[in-house]
């Protein structure tokens, strides 16, 4: 697994998947009826489609790592900020 606390500003990472909680979100909003579901794990995808390659751009006060990535929705140009999660769901790109 990799480990989200020794990343750093301007560090590279690549994504590999949708995170597990994200799916399960997606899921239970489908169940749910929910307007516009899983748009988390959507957006993820298309980062992945995209570009799956991101760079830290800022750590929250709770030592969280954050990116910012822009994608193309139809279109037109979007920029998503998204947290780095404890899990499998990426992997620290080497220099």
């Amino acid at each position: 697994m990799s480990n989200r606390s020794k990343l750093k500003v301007g560090d590279k990472i690549r994504l590999l998947n949708v995170p597990p909680e994200d799916l399960e979100q997606r899921k239970r909003e489908i169940a749910e009826g929910i307007e516009n579901p899983g748009w988390t794990a959507n957006t993820i995808e298309l980062i992945i489609a995209q570009d799956p390659i991101v760079v830290i751009d800022f750590i929250d006060e709770y030592d969280s790592p954050w990116y910012v990535s822009n994608i193309l929705v139809e279109g037109k140009k979007e920029s998503h900020t998204i947290a780095v999660l404890e899990d499998d769901s990426w992997e620290k790109v080497k220099k």
